[in-house]
């Protein structure tokens, strides 16, 4: 299997080498750059191509539908992320929060509703593939950060689904995600968007669903709690009104490009959890944060990993 996966890997990078070439309106500003350079978004859409050449190795080898409806929930996500990634490029008002929601939730209870083994689950399953899509698209905002944070917990669950076709697939993902972050790594080339971090969350939790272990999935729930830290525990309880953080700039910039804290106007610092690490050790190279977060998704993964057993070397 090491040949697909290196395959994957340099199929993801060129993919996203050629969105780079090829997108030339979908760009934005690296605002935590004293150059303020300007970067390729949306970089998620282009990870469909590895995606898809994954599934259809995997298709073949085991002539299952069910990675057919993998591709079709994992594409659905992606796309209500590309779509809400460039609204701005034909509407001057934001998209209503429903209008994002009810696609998501329509794909979610589908793909649960299929899976399901009884009908019960169907809704809390549901609510288990937004959450993980949800908590790794707010899990963001420097480079390397999400798709980072994304291989790590990729790598992890291949442990929870070892000795099936849905750990393979994992390390497939791990290996696009990779591709994806030799462009994304500081200083980044490119931005996922929703579109990448979206496709990531409902990636894993779409391969954890089909397995069908409710004690796996809740496992994998706590491989994200430094994303449900970050988006209940902080952005939601010290900035409830602006979440997302594009009010007033999320941090500030040094003259030795160093990121600090903002001044805010009323005094009160909003948190995330790149803040968070500032206020513990202050000011810091952006890619001197992003290592700091990656072991500590790295280290929370490995604690839940021993506690239940489920590292074995």
């Amino acid at each position: 299997m090491i040949e697909l996966y290196i395959a994957i890997f340099l199929l993801s990078a060129f993919s996203v080498w050629l969105w780079i070439k090829a997108n030339r309106k979908i760009v934005g500003i690296d605002i935590n750059k004293l150059s303020q350079p300007k970067i390729t978004e949306s970089t998620g859409i282009a990870l469909l191509i590895p995606l898809w050449t994954a599934i259809a190795y995997f298709e073949i080898i085991s002539f299952s539908i069910d990675w057919i409806a993998f591709g079709l929930l994992v594409t659905g996500f992606t796309i209500i992320g590309f779509l809400d990634d460039t609204k701005h490029k034909w509407s001057t008002s934001s998209t209503p929060w429903m209008s994002r929601a009810m696609p998501i939730a329509v794909i979610c209870l589908v793909f649960a509703g299929i899976y399901s083994q009884n009908w019960l689950w169907i809704i809390p399953i549901a609510l288990f593939i937004a959450g993980l899509a949800s908590f790794q698209n707010t899990f963001a905002g420097l480079n390397g950060w999400q798709g980072g944070s994304g291989l790590i917990i990729a790598v992890a669950v291949s442990f929870l689904l070892a000795g099936t076709a849905f750990q393979a697939f994992a390390l497939a993902l791990a290996a696009i995600i990779l591709g994806f972050l030799a462009w994304n790594k500081f200083p980044a080339r490119v931005f996922e968007g929703d579109s990448g971090t979206l496709l990531i969350g409902s990636c894993i939790a779409g391969l954890l669903v089909m397995n069908g272990k409710i004690e796996l999935m809740l496992l994998a729930l706590l491989f994200y709690i430094p994303h449900i830290v970050d988006f209940l525990f902080l952005k939601i309880l010290t900035n409830r009104s602006d979440p997302s953080q594009q009010r007033i700039r999320p941090y500030r910039l040094l003259k030795d490009s160093r990121l600090a804290i903002p001044e805010y106007p009323d005094k009160k610092t909003r948190f995330d959890f790149a803040k968070l690490i500032i206020r513990i050790f202050g000011p810091l190279k952006e890619w001197q944060i992003v290592a700091v977060i990656w072991i500590v998704v790295a280290a929370n993964a490995l604690i839940w990993l021993f506690a239940f057993g489920f590292l074995r070397f």
